[in-house]
């Protein structure tokens, strides 16, 4: 979202962006630096996601849209487009409302998509499979339905701004393995902790491989659920906890492979990105619905929500010689080329460009 607003052409557009939720919520706002630093205005509703609080969040947010004016508000997570849609009425008249599902649903949340839907005037997805499904279980008009895939700054994340990290934070391992991720249920790093368990238990595991996992830590309890999912492995030595970093792409550079075991994804951003620095993933098949990784030439895919499975794919991954995964570098980076951020902005702009075109027609 940063990179697309920052990017659109200020010749044709003016971005705002509104925030729902930040401290109340323990979400971060780490990115709103980025945004004013580029000229962005940013409005902080810190709203609680509470039934209770649902009529003030539906007025704030009118509120905040009537204030900016915008001729298109682009809505791009699960509870502004509850929002925006349910308070439509509430809404300019004379607006283009986008919608965006930017993640896997679960069945409940695909049938309140094919209830609001039709409040929106068109659907935006990254992921042709979530495209299929919105068609066929919300019966989304092929017309009203847009798929553009996640861009990526392949130039930043083709470098390495830090080679010395790896020596620092793992100078004896034979290997490191990186998970860039939030500590959320979606992502679930308790399944990496659990399949490393597996391998030591069977002797697999060598002693000198590292894993890191670097995200921030969201209030669900997962945390807790990793930290003892660590503790029953066995391998709490063998994992290092990072927070949030303004420079992801170190990470994936001092890194052999990564890892993302997520229960279900839309189009995984840390798998692009683990491409442009050449570097190949292991996904679970929720997070390769969109097909990003092709097995043994760019990555490899085990079963959802299965440590076991999980523990076989990862103990293969481990056997594998360095020379076989620096091998996989190239194909790993013409991958990441299907997605480049020149792309995804100029796909956005044209659909605004069209939606403005529609508003001027009325």
């Amino acid at each position: 979202m940063v990179e697309l607003v920052t990017r659109l052409d200020r010749r044709r557009f003016a971005p705002s962006v509104i925030v729902l939720h930040s401290r109340r919520e323990g979400q971060s706002l780490h990115f709103a630096a980025d945004l004013r630093a580029a000229g962005v205005a940013v409005v902080d509703l810190d709203l609680r996601w509470r039934m209770l609080e649902l009529p003030r969040g539906l007025v704030r947010v009118a509120r905040a849209v009537r204030a900016l004016r915008p001729a298109v508000l682009h809505s791009i997570s699960l509870h502004s487009n509850h929002l925006t849609r349910l308070g439509r009425w509430l809404l300019p008249g004379r607006m283009r409302l986008l919608a965006a599902i930017r993640t896997e649903y679960n069945a409940k949340q695909y049938f309140f998509e094919r209830v609001e839907q039709r409040f929106a005037d068109c659907i935006v997805t990254n992921s042709p499979d979530v495209g299929r499904k919105l068609k066929e279980l919300c019966r989304v008009a092929p017309a009203r339905l847009h798929v553009i895939p996640n861009g990526l700054n392949l130039e930043r994340f083709s470098h390495n701004p830090d080679p010395g990290l790896r020596s620092r934070l793992a100078p004896t391992a034979c290997r490191v393995v990186a998970m860039m991720a939030r500590v959320t249920v979606q992502k679930s790093p308790n399944l990496l902790a659990e399949a490393a368990g597996r391998l030591k238990q069977n002797g697999r595991l060598p002693a000198d491989v590292r894993f890191w996992v670097v995200g921030e830590r969201e209030a669900d309890g997962m945390q807790e659920k990793f930290e003892a999912a660590l503790v029953r492995a066995g391998v709490e030595d063998q994992f290092l906890q990072l927070p949030q970093t303004p420079q992801p792409e170190a990470f994936y550079h001092a890194a052999d492979f990564t890892v993302l075991p997520s229960l279900w994804e839309g189009l995984p951003n840390a798998a692009i990105e683990s491409f442009a620095a050449g570097k190949p993933v292991l996904l679970s098949e929720a997070a390769n619905a969109a097909g990003v990784v092709t097995e043994g030439r760019t990555g490899w895919v085990c079963r959802t929500n299965d440590a076991s499975h999980l523990a076989e794919r990862l103990g293969e991954v481990l056997a594998l010689s360095p020379d076989r995964l620096t091998a996989m570098a190239p194909a790993c980076r013409a991958r990441a080329a299907d997605f480049s951020m020149e792309r995804m902005v100029a796909r956005y702009e044209e659909l605004y460009d069209a939606e403005l075109a529609r508003l001027r027609a009325r």
